[in-house]
C-alpha cells in the first residue's frame, strides 16, 4: 500500500498529465507568489482541485496541490475556482488560528501565506504572502505531525 503522500503525488502527477502539463509548472523554488499553471482550461484546473480533494481529501499532504489547482483554475477565469480557493484559504487560515485540525490545517494555512492567494474581490479576501506567517503555522503543523511541512517551519 502506497503511503498518503505518495498517492496525493501520484493523482498530482496524473492530473498534470491529464492537463497536457508536460512542462514545468506549480509554484516557483524561487519566488513563492510565482506560479505557472499547467492546465490552460478553467475547467479542467478547478476539476483537477475537485479530483485530488475527492482522492486525497484536504490535508498537509495535498494542500499545497489542492490550492495550486484552485488558483490556477481562478487566474483561468473559472468562477467557481475562485469561489474555492477564497474559502479554501480562508476556513484553514480560520481554522489554524482557532487551532482547530492544527496538522492539516496550519499546514494549509502556510501554504496560503508562503504563496498568497490572488481573488477577485467579488469572491472574497486575497491574501498577501508573509513568510513569518508562513514559517510559524508550518511550525505548529509539524508540531502536530505534519512532517511534510517540517523543513517549512520556523525553528
Amino acid at each position: 500500500m502506497r503511503s498518503t503522500a505518495a498517492r496525493v503525488r501520484l493523482v498530482s502527477v496524473a492530473l498534470l498529465v491529464a492537463c497536457g502539463c508536460f512542462g514545468t509548472v506549480g509554484y516557483s523554488k524561487t519566488n513563492p507568489t510565482e506560479i505557472t499553471c499547467g492546465c490552460h482550461d478553467p475547467d479542467g484546473c478547478y476539476q483537477g482541485a475537485a479530483d485530488l480533494a475527492s482522492a486525497s481529501g484536504e490535508t498537509a499532504e495535498s494542500g499545497e496541490d489542492l490550492l495550486y489547482f484552485a488558483q490556477c483554475a481562478c487566474f483561468q477565469g473559472s468562477v467557481a475556482g475562485c469561489n474555492t480557493i477564497s474559502h479554501f484559504a480562508k476556513d484553514w487560515v480560520a481554522a489554524c488560528d482557532a487551532g482547530e485540525k492544527v496538522r492539516d490545517s496550519c499546514a494549509i494555512a502556510g501554504y496560503v501565506h508562503e504563496h498568497g492567494v490572488r481573488v477577485p474581490p467579488i469572491n472574497g479576501r486575497s491574501f498577501d504572502r508573509n513568510g513569518n506567517l508562513a514559517a510559524q503555522s508550518f511550525r505548529k503543523a509539524c508540531d502536530a505531525g505534519a512532517t511534510v511541512v517540517c523543513d517549512r517551519a520556523a525553528p
